[in-house]
């Protein structure tokens, strides 16, 4: 059973004090982790997106460490089903947890988040039992780390553009191809693929999703360094790594809506707490505008309020219960928080570059200044992860207000 069809069998007022008690006990293990939510990290960093740059293996084995004692005690999984290792609860029950470790002082998990909090839910609501069993446990504890295997170099936006082949080879698949953008692929010990299986059937309809195992024969993978500095992205060459049918995900041709399982986690993800507009980053913003003084200047005032309203419009409307949105756009509405989650950090960026001027891409060692240029120069990626602005336009348009596609552009006559 998905696990988000589970009972709550304890409030979550009861919850959160047993969680707290839990947190607040192990607390001293990570004293001066660096990369704690409630913590300025020692190299007072600012990011949009999650980059690995230097120390990264650091912060990533304290993560993985936080994410099997939070397993082991219980608290990894609230709403997962207790045969998995989780407690049965509702996902009101994962938010306080996630509000929680926001709170206090211990490592970001944020490196773990694509195998917790894309290819997990795509295997719990789509994957068979036995591949449920094997990989939830281990995805929700950081024994196994995922990784996403979508875009192509032909292929990012236009995902059911996708050319990467899989072929049926008695029990197995053999997987042909190449994925780029990859993040923490070079970390990661399984990927979710989305690959072609029939050529011949329509773009959506024939696809077909798998868990790769990243140490098989066949796999290749090349970091991407990026103009942050951060080694976070990768490409990813297949070349026939042999696939058991027990890993697929779905059934074969469903690729398209496991996908869409996937990207939707991602976009919740991406409007949360833990996301790129996060208490924190609000946090050290009013930190930075207050001990500047530019409050007074009118210009700037103007860029605090964009940036104030777009990210109130971005938090009351994920606050909206379902079936607020109505019949139209309920189905979109996670392309609308996208939306909007983009523009409220389009307007953090832009409102520390207009306070900083110079200051933020100069290091002279103050404090709240060149911290922001990571920020900065992350926020454009933002347009692109989850699906770029195009495509949820499109999607709003087309899936939500019903409008008409945009005519194809009329083929010119060949040269006589």
């Amino acid at each position: 059973m998905p696990s988000n069809e589970n009972v709550p069998s304890l409030s979550p007022d009861a919850f959160r004090d047993e969680a707290e008690r839990f947190l607040r006990s192990i607390a001293g293990e990570f004293a001066g982790a660096a990369g704690g939510a409630g913590q300025d990290p020692p190299s007072d960093r600012i990011a949009a997106v999650e980059e690995l740059g230097e120390g990264y293996d650091q912060q990533f084995k304290r993560a993985r460490e936080l994410q099997a004692r939070l397993f082991d005690a219980g608290l990894a999984w609230p709403s997962g089903p207790s045969d998995l290792g989780g407690r049965g609860l509702s996902r009101e029950h994962d938010q306080v947890l996630d509000d929680l470790l926001a709170e206090l002082d211990l490592p970001s998990r944020e490196v773990l988040f694509v195998g917790l909090r894309i290819v997990a839910p795509a295997v719990d609501a789509h994957g068979g039992p036995e591949l449920r069993k094997r990989t939830l446990p281990a995805l929700h504890r950081a024994d196994l780390i995922g990784c996403q295997l979508f875009s192509e170099p032909g292929a990012g936006s236009d995902l059911a553009g996708v050319t990467t082949r899989a072929v049926r080879d008695g029990d197995d698949w053999i997987l042909t191809g190449q994925k780029v953008w990859t993040s923490i692929a070079h970390l990661a010990d399984v990927g979710e693929a989305l690959v072609r299986t029939d050529p011949g059937t329509s773009r959506h309809g024939g696809l077909t999703m798998f868990l790769v195992d990243m140490h098989a024969p066949g796999v290749t993978v090349r970091p991407i360094r990026q103009m942050t500095g951060g080694v976070a992205f990768n490409e990813v060459f297949l070349d026939g790594v042999r696939v058991p049918d027990a890993h697929r995900i779905g059934a074969v041709g469903d690729g398209w809506r496991v996908a869409g399982t996937s990207l939707g986690s991602e976009r919740n993800f991406m409007i949360g707490d833990d996301g790129p507009v996060s208490p924190y980053v609000l946090e050290r913003l009013t930190a930075m505008v207050g001990r500047l003084d530019t409050a007074a200047d009118p210009v700037l005032r103007q860029e605090i309020a964009r940036a104030v309203a777009a990210i109130v419009a971005m938090r009351a409307s994920a606050d909206l219960p379902d079936g607020s949105w109505g019949h139209r756009l309920e189905p979109v509405s996670g392309s609308v928080l996208k939306m909007l989650m983009t523009r409220a950090v389009d307007g953090i960026a832009a409102l520390a570059g207009e306070a900083l001027g110079e200051r933020a891409f100069t290091d002279r060692g103050e404090r709240d200044t060149f911290a922001w240029s990571e920020f900065v120069l992350g926020a454009p990626a933002l347009h692109i992860a989850g699906g770029t602005d195009e495509i949820q336009l499109n999607i709003i348009a087309q899936r939500g207000l019903g409008l008409p596609r945009p005519p194809k552009p009329a083929t010119q006559p060949a040269a006589t």
